[in-house]
């Protein structure tokens, strides 16, 4: 089969990814269907791995080369005898935490747990960008937005932060804020007010500081915005007033190669955490995720098709199942300015 691989560890992705053949994977487990895939949808993880920012514990799995890329729809070729689906299902899937990997092929094994039938009312493209972004959207939505909540999201034109926004509406927002520079993009998904980064400071702005946010939700990732938001009061004092939940953590391009990075970044992260959830006086610090459980699949598929939740795109997408097209999309995730979701359009 025809796939996408990546090399080795390196700074530059242009000299990392080629275009390649490889056997079909088989079954191993009995947890597992085979797909035959029709787009992957791309993340900042698949950059992580295939650059070894962490290295640590997102290595391939079966070391180099490897199929990069998580994110996938497709149909259903192979299935063993338990199995919930059938040869012929179309079917969405995620990537096996911790490591995104397998997506950028014409066939792919996922975990019967990560995957969900797939919507009906789009096509592969859009729905393989329901997964990891969408749960992980999800997830923050349905655990943290109360009715009436002035919410802010700090990357609303990304993939999670373009979901977000919509769920926070659908959960009972009253106010939605986003920064993006794609105002036009942000205001049909029903944001009320689009702060282009390049031009103010959300921290800055008067109207935010003399009515405070209930919620922030980074997609971004940084302690500066964190200490932004704290020090600026643009977001209610009290843990169970004001919630900053934290997508990324506190280095958009994190980097970790040891134990003690790792130490290091699980104690800054959970140590603010605690501390702030027993600190009256200071919003409430929390790390968002995935939680296949908390956001299934399924919740996602339902909005899609009852046309609640839009699926956005990134003007490049879909690229086409090169390594030129693979190339362009892994630039954009690390650049971290895609509008929407990255996609590879794999086979029809």
């Amino acid at each position: 089969m025809m796939c996408i691989h990546g090399a080795a560890h390196g700074d530059d992705i242009s000299n990392l990814i080629s275009m390649s053949t490889t056997a079909i994977p088989v079954l191993n487990k009995q947890d597992e269907i085979l797909v035959r895939v029709q787009a992957c949808s791309l993340a900042p993880g698949d950059v992580r791995v295939l650059k070894g920012h962490c290295d640590y514990f997102q290595e391939p799995p079966g070391g180099f080369p490897y199929i990069p890329g998580g994110d996938l729809a497709g149909v259903v070729v192979q299935v063993n005898e338990t199995s919930r689906f059938k040869v012929g299902d179309s079917v969405i899937a995620m990537f096996e935490l911790p490591r995104p990997c397998g997506g950028l092929a014409e066939y792919a094994t996922v975990k019967e747990v990560n995957a969900e039938i797939a919507p009906t009312s789009v096509g592969p493209v859009k729905a393989s960008c329901l997964t990891s972004s969408g749960v992980a959207a999800l997830c923050a939505a349905k655990k943290y937005i109360r009715p009436g909540d002035r919410v802010l999201v700090v990357g609303g034109g990304g993939g999670v932060g373009s979901l977000f926004v919509q769920l926070a509406r659908l959960y009972g927002a009253s106010f939605v804020a986003a920064t993006s520079t794609d105002a036009s993009l942000l205001q049909s998904l029903g944001v009320d007010r689009v702060v282009d980064y390049r031009k103010e400071h959300w921290w800055e702005i008067s109207e935010f500081r003399s009515n405070p946010f209930d919620l922030i939700l980074d997609a971004v990732g940084g302690r500066e915005s964190w200490i932004h938001a704290v020090n600026s009061g643009v977001i209610k004092n009290g843990w169970k007033s004001g919630r900053y939940i934290a997508m990324i953590g506190d280095e958009p391009h994190m980097q970790i190669h040891d134990l003690w990075q790792t130490f290091l970044f699980v104690t800054n992260l959970q140590g603010r955490c605690l501390w702030t959830a027993w600190w009256w006086s200071v919003p409430r610090y929390i790390l968002g995720g995935l939680d296949m459980q908390a956001a299934p699949l399924v919740e996602l598929v339902s909005l899609v098709d009852e046309k609640k939740l839009k699926i956005v795109l990134d003007p490049i997408s879909p690229l086409p199942f090169t390594a030129e097209g693979a190339k362009r999309g892994l630039a954009l995730m690390e650049s971290r300015h895609a509008h929407g979701k990255v996609v590879v359009k794999i086979a029809d």
